[in-house]
């Protein structure tokens, strides 16, 4: 492992487009069936491309090798492939080289690209000393903006969790959500053990409202996690005994090798563009936003394509801003929100062009619903998500969103488990509580029959909501409780979510047959999966975001349903989340 790599969550500066190299890709566009086209891509006119040779002293696999426009604040990364690699569609300008590959890395390489060029490059690998110490962030499954970086040494899982009733509480409760690696790298005192579990059970909940949407969760009336008096007793003791004040962080050492394909990675091309650094004193460096969560650093979340290619992305740095990329020429725009300080978590494009944010307000600020105007750029749209406070707690944040068949907007209250409808036509919003107890919505997808399927983070069921008639329905997955977000669904009418994994219980893809009603669960083969997001291609091929640990890197996932073999692509920031992925049309 390489002891440089660093595990944070959710620090994407960019925005990242995965394609095939030498081909057009024809991706999602919608429910209905499609055939598949893909052709031969000739040379773009105004281009570059690259191609070379990497060489080692020891056999190396898929070595990453990032191409960097320094002038344009792009970076493309391609696989080798039997040590020969090839880049196209390269934009002119100045480049940095590099290479890495596990236990290998290169020098930089500087080289000037015009367009036509295809300059044939030669790379040297060196080798990198192994350590058993890596830096990790504790705070990578929480939701929140806030990091703690830390060392840690790795370990194997039955080192770290010796084998007792306090690992056994510890698997069915706070492994679920927080992964294997959230207990053992910040130890602690019998106080501090008793403290964060009274958090969790929601002791203060008593004469407060809860402060996060985990606050509460595990209580002795939360049958999920079949939680107990003496469960809690087991849990607390082996925390003390394992993770006491005393015990080193640490985190559990990944043995199980990703499988990776050289001949399919060999084929596909990342390329992230970077938005841009804020001048002194302004944006992120400004005084008026130097305080709260997400302040001091840029932070893309979600991303959306519009109808003509453009991405647009959520900033939840503060100032809290709207991002345009146009990928075709790598020209960027952005636009404050209307309330800078409330954060926005999401982004969604409506048929007819418009932009939709719902806001993540704390502090006893409300949250609206924004629609922004790209044809005038100008935020049209600013309704209160909850007017009469149906949702009964202070602090309630709104998150995941969808649109119906007449262009309805549901907006779901991740922190307050409850639905929002705005209804376009008149502007009335409706608030629809969710019938589980400490419910938590986290994404929200509409089928072909006006039906809204939604993950609940706080449990691992899928819910359905008819919106004809306001009703639901739970789905119980045989993987329970778990933890899951976003679910899509493909063009079947199916329903697909990722169930993330949980200490020695493998990460799965789960799809539910509406026809049948029935759960299928596919296993995926990597040690400790965290799938976060789904997406179907034309070629029913399901596409999903793979967390990172802090010795294994975050990935882009593709299962194939018809022969179920998994492929995974590597990411070019070894430690980046990604929270939302889509298919270009």
């Amino acid at each position: 492992m390489d002891a440089s790599k660093t595990a944070r969550r959710v620090l994407l500066p960019v925005i990242v487009v995965v394609l095939a190299v030498g081909y057009l890709a024809v991706g999602q566009g919608g429910l209905a069936s499609a055939p598949v086209t893909t052709v031969q891509a000739p040379a773009v006119r105004g281009m570059a491309s690259m191609s070379g040779t990497v060489t080692s002293a020891k056999p190396f696999k898929a070595a990453q090798v990032y191409i960097r426009n320094v002038d344009m604040r792009i970076m493309y990364m391609v696989f080798t492939n039997a040590g020969q690699f090839r880049a196209v569609s390269l934009f002119p300008g100045n480049y940095e080289i590099s290479v890495t590959a596990k236990g290998f890395k290169s020098d930089v390489q500087k080289l000037a690209v015009k367009a036509g060029d295809n300059p044939k490059i030669k790379v040297s690998l060196q080798e990198v000393a192994n350590s058993n110490e890596g830096e990790a962030d504790p705070l990578q499954n929480v939701e929140t903006l806030a990091s703690n970086r830390i060392k840690v040494s790795f370990d194997l899982y039955e080192n770290i969790y010796p084998s007792g009733a306090g690992r056994d509480v510890a698997e069915r409760t706070c492994i679920i959500c927080h992964g294997e690696n959230f207990l053992p790298s910040q130890p602690g005192s019998a106080a501090v053990w008793n403290a964060r579990v009274d958090r969790m059970m929601g002791k203060a909940n008593f004469d407060r409202a809860a402060n996060s949407y985990a606050e509460g969760l595990l209580s002795y009336r939360a049958q999920q996690f079949r939680f107990s008096r003496q469960d809690r007793e087991d849990l607390v003791a082996y925390m003390v005994k394992n993770f006491g004040p005393g015990a080193p962080p640490r985190n559990v050492r990944t043995v199980q090798e990703t499988p990776l394909d050289e001949a399919k990675l060999g084929k596909a091309m990342f390329m992230e563009y970077y938005v841009p650094e804020d001048p002194p004193g302004q944006g992120v460096h400004a005084p008026e936003y130097a305080t709260g969560p997400g302040a001091g650093r840029r932070r893309i979340q979600d991303v959306r394509f519009d109808a003509e290619g453009n991405v647009y992305g959520s900033d939840r740095g503060i100032p809290r801003r709207l991002v345009k990329l146009n990928p075709r020429t790598g020209e960027r725009k952005e636009w404050v929100t209307p309330h800078p300080k409330s954060d926005v978590h999401e982004v969604l494009i409506s048929p007819d062009g418009m932009i939709w944010m719902p806001e993540h307000a704390e502090g006893g600020v409300r949250s609206y619903l924004l629609g922004f105007n790209p044809k005038t750029e100008k935020w049209d749209v600013n309704v209160d998500g909850d007017p009469t406070d149906v949702v009964r707690n202070g602090i309630k944040w709104m998150q995941s969103q969808a649109f119906d068949s007449k262009l309805n907007l549901y907006m779901g209250w991740i922190m307050g488990g409850a639905l929002a409808k705005y209804e376009r036509e008149t502007g009335k919003v409706t608030v629809f509580p969710m019938p589980s107890t400490n419910a938590i919505p986290y994404g929200i997808v509409a089928d072909r029959n006006d039906n809204l399927w939604i993950a609940d983070w706080g449990s691992g069921k899928i819910m359905r909501f008819d919106t004809h008639t306001n009703t639901w329905i739970e789905f119980t997955p045989p993987t329970y409780p778990g933890q899951t977000r976003r679910p899509n669904v493909d063009y079947q009418n199916n329903i697909w979510w990722g169930i993330w994994a949980a200490g020695k219980r493998p990460g799965k893809l789960a799809k539910l047959d509406q026809a049948t009603l029935r759960i299928t669960e596919y296993t995926i083969p990597e040690q400790n999966a965290q799938p976060y997001d789904v997406s179907q291609d034309l070629e029913g091929n399901m596409w999903f975001a793979d967390s990172p640990t802090a010795d294994r890197g975050a990935m882009i996932g593709k299962f194939n349903p018809k022969d179920q073999t998994f492929t995974f692509y590597p990411k070019p920031q070894f430690a980046a989340d990604t929270p939302k992925i889509q298919l270009t049309k």
